[in-house]
């Protein structure tokens, strides 16, 4: 019985130096495998959020082309250009009406002596 006893104890000491190897090599494949996921969910959020934004890029092109095609859009820039040409229009009226009377403030004293 006691080579029993000693050959079961030598098989747990040579197995006792494989349970630590076998664990490294479970912990090295789990974690190769959560690194493989990892890197597909990066890549998969990236793919969404590229596909987003060139989705939104897309509704505020046409937005954009929507507002300036518009009959409206039209309609008010030309009242713009309009109502601009008009405030140059008076502001010149004014400067040489303003000019005109101090011309004719300082000719006056002239006038009337």
């Amino acid at each position: 019985m006691a080579t029993n006893t000693t050959g079961a104890k030598k098989t747990l000491l040579d197995y006792s130096v494989y349970v630590p190897l076998g664990a490294a090599k479970l912990a090295a494949d789990k974690a190769k495998d959560l690194s493989g996921r990892s890197l597909k969910l990066a890549q998969a959020r990236r793919k969404n959020l590229a596909k987003t934004y060139d989705d939104l890029a897309d509704r505020g092109k046409k937005l954009a082309s929507s507002i300036q095609n518009s009959t409206y859009t039209k309609r008010a820039v030309s009242q713009v250009k309009t109502a601009r040409s008009q405030v140059k229009a008076a502001a010149t009226s004014v400067r040489k009406a303003s000019t005109a009377s101090a011309d004719a403030a300082r000719d006056a004293p002239k006038k009337v002596s």
